[in-house]
C-alpha cells in the first residue's frame, strides 16, 4: 500500500449534506461537489475531461475532504500540517489517478505560497495534479491564475476551474434528459439549485478591474500608456475573464458548448497570450474576442473600442459562389435577414483583392440591394459581414455598466441574427440522365451496322459486286 491510500485509509469521504458550518462557505461547497461527483458518475466524467483524464464505466472513483498532510513547518520541525479542501482518486485495474484540489469562494483568490506547500506534498506522495476552484475565471484549465516554480512542475500537472464553469457543466448535463437517470438528476439539480443561491459564495465575473475608467479617460485625453503599465496589463486580464463568463452564459443560453477560439501558441502559453494581447490594446485600443458556437455560419467576433466607446458583434460568410452577379450574391444573405430591422445593424461586402470593403446599414440594404453595385469592380463580392454595434457613452466608462452591457449584446445578437445565418455550401451535382458508356456503344453498333448493310439495287444500276459470284450463279443467256 502506497502512501497516499495510508493517508486516505482514515480519511473521510465526501458529504453530500456536509455538517460543518454555514460560515465555512469553501468546505460546503467542495463537500457537496465531490459528493454530487461521486454519485452522478456523468457529471464527474465531464469535470475530469477537463484535466485530460479518462473515466470509464469500470473507474472506481472515490472523493475525501479536509485529508491532512504531515508537512514541515517554518521552523523545519516537521510538525506541521497541510489539509486542502480535497483529495481526488480514480482507479482502473491498471492505474491509478490522485489530485489534491484547493477551493476559494467569493473574492477570495488563490493563494500562490498554499498552491506551492501543496505541490511539494503532491510531489511526496506521488499525486498527479493540483487543482484549484474560485470564481477567478481561465480560459482554459492549464492557465492557472498563479505562477508556478519550474522545479514543481515535474511529475505534477496544475489545473484551474472556476465554480461558474462547474456550475454550467451541471445544467447542460441537465438539459440532456438521456446522461443522467432520475435520481441522478435530482442530486445534480440541487447541487445546482444551491451553487446558484447568492449565499453559497458563487459570483460571476460582475465588473471590469479597478483601472478601467481611468484608462478609458485617459485614452480619451490623449494620455500615454506603457504596455506593463497595470492600466494596460490589468485590463486585458478582465477581459479574459469576461470573455471566459461571455462563454459560459452563451452556453447556458444556447444549451452547448461554447468555446474561445485560441491559437496553438496561446493555449500552451497563457504568459505569451497576455504580453501579445497587451501589444494588440496599445496598437489599436480594441478587445477582440472569439466565440466557436457549434454548427453555427460562422464564428461570433466581439469587439469592444475604447476609443469610440462601443461594443460589437460580427459574423462573416463566405458568399455564394453558384451566384455570378453582385446583386444576386446580396440578395442570398438579405433573405436569410428578413425582418431584422435597427440601425445599429450594419451590413459589409468584401471584395476580391485588397479593395476597401463597402459598408451600408442593414436597413439601406434592404431597401435597395443595388447599393453596392457603386463599388463594383467587375466582380462580384466574395464575402459578407453582418455587424450589430452598440454605442455607450458613459456606460462604456463603468466598470458594471461594461459588463452588463456585453453580456446583453452577445446573446441579443445570436437571438436575432447569429442563428438565422447558414453558410454556403456548393450545390450537390445533378445526375446525368444519358449514360455515356451506354450511348456510345449504341453510337458504334449502329455505325458498324450501317457499313455492313447491302442497300438493294435500284433499277438500271449496275451490279459491281457480280464478278464476286461463282460461275453457277452467273446470270444465263439465250445462248447457253
Amino acid at each position: 500500500m502506497s502512501d497516499i491510500e495510508d493517508i486516505l485509509k482514515n480519511a473521510s469521504r465526501a458529504r453530500l449534506i456536509p455538517t460543518v458550518a454555514e460560515s465555512r462557505k469553501e468546505q460546503r461547497l467542495v463537500s457537496i461537489l465531490l459528493a454530487t461527483m461521486s454519485v452522478v458518475p456523468p457529471f464527474a466524467k465531464h469535470v475530469l475531461e477537463r484535466f485530460g483524464v479518462k473515466m470509464g464505466k469500470t473507474s472506481e472513483f472515490f472523493c475525501y475532504t479536509e485529508v491532512e498532510f504531515p508537512s514541515s513547518d517554518a521552523s523545519g520541525s516537521g510538525n506541521g500540517k497541510e489539509r486542502p479542501d480535497g483529495v481526488l482518486l480514480l482507479s482502473t485495474r491498471k492505474t491509478r489517478w490522485t489530485a489534491l484540489l484547493e477551493a476559494k469562494t467569493d473574492n477570495s483568490e488563490v493563494d500562490q505560497e498554499q498552491i506551492h506547500r501543496y505541490a511539494k506534498i503532491a510531489r511526496s506522495y506521488g499525486i498527479d495534479a493540483v487543482i484549484t476552484l474560485s470564481n477567478q475565471l481561465a480560459p482554459l484549465p492549464t492557465h492557472v491564475p498563479y505562477s508556478i516554480p519550474k522545479i514543481l512542475k515535474n511529475r505534477v500537472n496544475f489545473f484551474h476551474i472556476s465554480w461558474i464553469s462547474v456550475l454550467t457543466e451541471a445544467l447542460l448535463i441537465l438539459m440532456d434528459e438521456e446522461e443522467v437517470d432520475h435520481e441522478q438528476a435530482f442530486i445534480l439539480a440541487e447541487m445546482a439549485r444551491y451553487f446558484e443561491h447568492p449565499k453559497s459564495g458563487i459570483k460571476r465575473f460582475e465588473q471590469m478591474n479597478r483601472e478601467w475608467r481611468p484608462l478609458i479617460v485617459g485614452i480619451n485625453t490623449g494620455q500615454k500608456f506603457n504596455k506593463d503599465s497595470a492600466e494596460i496589463s490589468n485590463t486585458v486580464s478582465s477581459w479574459h475573464q469576461e470573455e471566459r463568463d461571455v462563454c459560459l452564459l452563451l452556453s447556458r443560453r444556447i444549451g452547448e458548448k461554447i468555446h474561445i477560439r485560441l491559437s496553438r501558441k496561446h493555449q500552451t502559453d497563457p504568459a505569451l497570450r497576455l504580453r501579445e494581447s497587451c501589444d494588440s490594446l496599445i496598437a489599436s485600443w480594441e478587445l477582440r474576442s472569439v466565440f466557436i458556437v457549434p454548427n453555427a455560419a460562422s464564428d461570433i467576433e466581439v469587439t469592444a473600442n475604447l476609443e469610440r466607446r462601443t461594443i460589437s458583434c460580427s459574423m462573416n460568410l463566405n458568399a455564394p459562389e453558384d451566384r455570378k452577379r453582385t446583386s444576386a450574391r446580396v440578395n442570398w444573405i438579405l433573405r436569410q435577414l428578413r425582418n431584422i430591422d435597427g440601425d445599429e445593424v450594419f451590413f459589409r461586402a468584401f471584395w476580391p483583392g485588397r479593395g476597401k470593403p463597402i459598408q451600408k446599414k442593414l436597413s439601406e440594404a434592404q431597401t435597395n440591394p443595388k447599393c453596392f453595385n457603386d463599388g463594383d469592380r467587375g466582380v462580384a463580392p466574395k464575402s459578407f459581414e453582418v455587424i450589430m454595434v452598440k454605442h455607450l457613452a458613459g456606460r462604456f466608462t463603468g466598470a458594471k455598466t461594461f459588463i452588463e452591457d456585453i453580456e446583453t449584446l452577445v446573446p441579443e445578437f445570436y437571438d436575432r441574427i447569429g442563428q438565422r445565418l447558414q453558410r454556403w455550401s456548393p450545390p450537390a451535382p445533378p445526375i446525368d440522365k444519358r449514360d455515356p458508356i451506354q450511348d456510345t456503344a449504341t453510337a458504334e453498333e449502329a455505325e458498324t451496322n450501317n457499313e455492313n448493310k447491302v442497300l438493294p439495287l435500284e433499277t438500271g444500276q449496275p451490279r459491281d459486286d457480280i464478278h464476286k459470284l461463282g460461275d453457277s450463279e452467273l446470270p444465263l443467256t439465250k445462248e447457253q
